[in-house]
């Protein structure tokens, strides 16, 4: 069975079309098509995503099976065994919610300890107050009287008020904002990763390079060279992933949004019911 590479040239000379004709049907640029037909499969910006969204994008052109192709390339590069599985990406947790190990370990809260520690003074006071009631009877068993105790109650000095430290509410430490990958050769490559059946629009250097509906689990790359927008009804149906770097899903459930992303980074574009 001929390689991968070989396969695609052949059906492509077959065709009698040049990288320039390809690139002007399908958006994907003449240097990954060369790299596709090479076998040179590292200069892919976005990774292993980019290629096999290429591959699936470049056979479908030229009549040949996109799984097919993806069966050859998996033979050549993993030589006949399975892709191996993606690892998971944590969710992150929001800041603030774990419990510091300092916090976890404590055995007894601090403020118990306190009042614990008030209620011991005051009921010493009172032992104290009442033994001294008692050493200050009148001689012949006279019991004193209420003025002869008041002067030992007004001696008795008032109790301090209780005051329980605030401790700082904890502080979230600020989130670093991730930064953004820029390719070392310029451009801009996005993939795709479907979550469900999701509608997108994805637009290359102002051509609209893909219109429908992604299924999951059938990742799609696109590559420019000034500005790639996506739009999409369905924000949280997609993982977007640009120059090889996850950026999570594009918006929220049910929403309607478009990002866009250039050379150096994200840029505002305007809304889908605004877009051209």
């Amino acid at each position: 069975m001929e390689n991968l590479s070989t396969w695609l040239r052949t059906a492509r000379e077959a065709r009698g079309l040049t990288f320039r004709d390809v690139e002007a049907a399908i958006r994907i640029r003449v240097r990954y098509l060369e790299a596709l037909e090479a076998g040179d499969y590292d200069v892919m910006p976005g990774g292993e995503p980019q290629v096999r969204g290429f591959l699936r994008r470049y056979a479908s052109f030229l009549g040949l099976s996109p799984e097919e192709a993806i069966s050859r390339y998996e033979q050549e590069v993993y030589g006949g065994r399975p892709e191996p599985a993606p690892v998971a990406r944590p969710t992150p947790q929001p800041a603030g919610l774990t419990p510091s190990p300092e916090r976890a370990a404590a055995p007894f809260p601090w403020r118990w300890l306190q009042v614990i520690g008030v209620v011991g003074v005051v009921a010493l006071l009172v032992l104290v107050g009442v033994w001294l009631l008692g050493r200050s009877g009148l001689p012949g068993g006279r019991e004193t009287t209420p003025a002869a105790t008041t002067p030992i109650l007004e001696g008795l000095s008032p109790l301090p008020p209780v005051t329980t430290p605030i401790t700082p509410a904890q502080t979230a430490a600020p989130q670093a904002t991730p930064t953004f990958p820029v390719a070392a050769g310029g451009g801009i490559t996005l993939t795709l990763e479907p979550l469900e059946h999701v509608w997108v629009r994805v637009a290359v250097d102002g051509f609209v390079a893909f219109e429908g509906v992604l299924s999951p689990e059938t990742p799609q790359s696109w590559a420019g060279e000034e500005l790639v927008v996506v739009e999409t009804g369905n924000g949280a149906g997609l993982i977007a992933v640009v120059n090889g770097q996850p950026l999570g899903t594009l918006c929220g459930r049910g929403e309607v949004c478009a990002r866009g992303w250039g050379p150096e980074g994200e840029v505002e574009v305007p809304p889908p019911s605004e877009s051209p």
